[in-house]
């Protein structure tokens, strides 16, 4: 297994929402790295408006995957996170 990096930061969107009655990010972005690329995770806060939150991946850097991907957990996104950066 390749050593991957986690960054936790506050997500950009959080931020500039706080404040406000829309909740539409979870507080944090993960942001991992291995030698093969880099991955954004971040929680969709009640994404379809039915009460469930969602976890998107998206690539930063190495073309692992094309668009975004989204799971119904975070572990599961981490899974396949793994899965792209080994």
């Amino acid at each position: 297994m390749k050593n991957i990096k986690v960054e936790r930061r506050v997500h950009n969107g959080y931020k500039e929402l706080e404040n406000s009655p829309y909740k539409i990010f979870g507080k944090y972005q993960y942001i991992y790295t291995s030698d093969k690329g880099e991955i954004s995770l971040i929680k969709l806060v009640n994404y379809f408006r039915d009460g469930k939150d969602l976890w998107e991946i998206y690539c930063l850097e190495g073309k692992l995957f094309e668009d975004v991907e989204r799971f119904n957990t975070k572990k599961e996104a981490v899974v396949e996170i793994k899965n792209y950066l080994n």
